[in-house]
């Protein structure tokens, strides 16, 4: 087939890929006329076939639902060794070119073209990917509805300014929770996506397990096992006292952060078994293994910046700060989230204890410096 636009072939991961010619900037990109190719999402498609490859239940059929190019769909089979494979993009050129990339990878794969909202409401799959420009809102209520039991979705939400709370106001209309622009605002964002995804599920009698919950790059991206439910809300509101605390609210309350999803963001036992491939970026194998160290510590975290600020000192080394914590007794560290930010079953007031040790010259006084 002729393609309305210039090819170029690319490798990403065990696939070589034919992608639309056309210049492409950092971020999350914006849809165009031609199938969307972004190759800053390369960390995005080795998590999914490093994650894959771990799934804890069998998958029989998978669905890549806003497929464009296949990139995705085509390194879960060459890589997750997934079977039972299907394409979907609502163009039909991007079926083509999705055909064309299939034939060229040698996959067995159906690829169909339409809308993904009806395509998902009437068939079933145990695994579906949705993987859209911005929002992911629209797809949800139809990925959950048709989502047999149990099975998994991946999700992902380039509308990270609006969840992480540059746009608080759209991010209420979008996700009907109330966000937060502080140093902790990414986790709180994955914890927004979650919340909302976790009252979709139960309006169709079904519950959500995180199995890897992640923020990188310019995108949140969620793995999700669907089970049925057996218990009421997974989800509370939340404010923010000092740096890095979070403590229960009521709804009523002013400055109220959420709803936000109150448990753990990974499953922790699977994220161990995680085991980045030959084909698996760098970049991707140091993010796996930084989650790996965090991924059963309780919510939220502290960055050593915030905490020197309230003591009024400088702040320290990361890794000392962390030494600091376990030498304590505690357990801490480092966080994926924010490059200053560790993890730790510590209280706060320990954090600060910690902090005012390793800079004994500093005039700390324990009071927050005034503004």
């Amino acid at each position: 087939m002729e393609f309305p636009f210039h090819i170029s072939e690319v490798t990403e991961g065990a696939s070589r890929l034919l992608v639309p010619d056309v210049p492409r900037r950092r971020g999350p990109g914006t849809a165009g006329p031609s199938p969307f190719y972004n190759p800053t999402m390369v960390v995005n498609r080795d998590l999914s076939a490093t994650v894959l490859a771990r799934w804890p239940h069998r998958l029989r059929s998978v669905l890549d639902g806003l497929a464009a190019t296949g990139a995705w769909g085509i390194r879960m089979a060459l890589e997750a060794h997934v079977s039972g494979l299907t394409f979907n993009d609502h163009s039909s050129v991007a079926a083509e070119l999705i055909r064309a990339n299939v034939r060229g990878n040698r996959i067995d794969a159906a690829v169909t073209a339409g809308d993904l909202v009806p395509y998902l409401r009437r068939t079933s799959h145990d695994f579906v990917d949705v993987d859209p420009f911005g929002p992911p809102t629209p797809f949800l209520d139809a990925a959950f509805a048709s989502a047999p039991l149990p099975s998994g979705l991946g999700i992902t939400a380039t509308d990270t300014a609006v969840l992480c709370g540059t746009y608080p106001e759209a991010c209420v209309r979008r996700y009907a929770a109330a966000p937060l622009r502080c140093p902790q605002a990414t986790e709180i964002g994955v914890r927004i996506l979650l919340g909302y995804c976790d009252r979709i599920s139960e309006k169709h009698g079904k519950s959500i397990r995180p199995i890897l919950c992640v923020a990188a790059e310019h995108f949140l991206r969620l793995f999700l096992v669907v089970e049925r439910r057996t218990a009421g809300s997974s989800t509370y509101m939340v404010s923010r006292r000092e740096p890095g605390r979070f403590v229960a609210a009521r709804s009523s309350e002013a400055g109220i952060i959420g709803p936000l999803w109150a448990g753990l963001l990974h499953d922790s036992a699977v994220v161990k078994t995680l085991d980045p491939s030959a084909w698996t970026t760098p970049q991707t194998a140091r993010l796996v293994s930084t989650i790996q160290a965090e991924a059963d510590l309780p919510p939220f975290y502290v960055t050593t910046e915030e905490l020197a600020e309230w003591a009024g000192g400088s702040p320290p080394k990361l890794l000392r700060f962390i030494d600091g914590l376990r030498a304590m007794g505690h357990r801490a560290a480092r966080t994926h989230f924010h490059p200053l930010g560790v993890k730790t079953d510590a209280s706060y007031e320990d954090a600060i204890r910690v902090v005012r040790d390793l800079a004994p010259t500093a005039a700390m006084d324990g009071s927050r410096p005034a503004n």
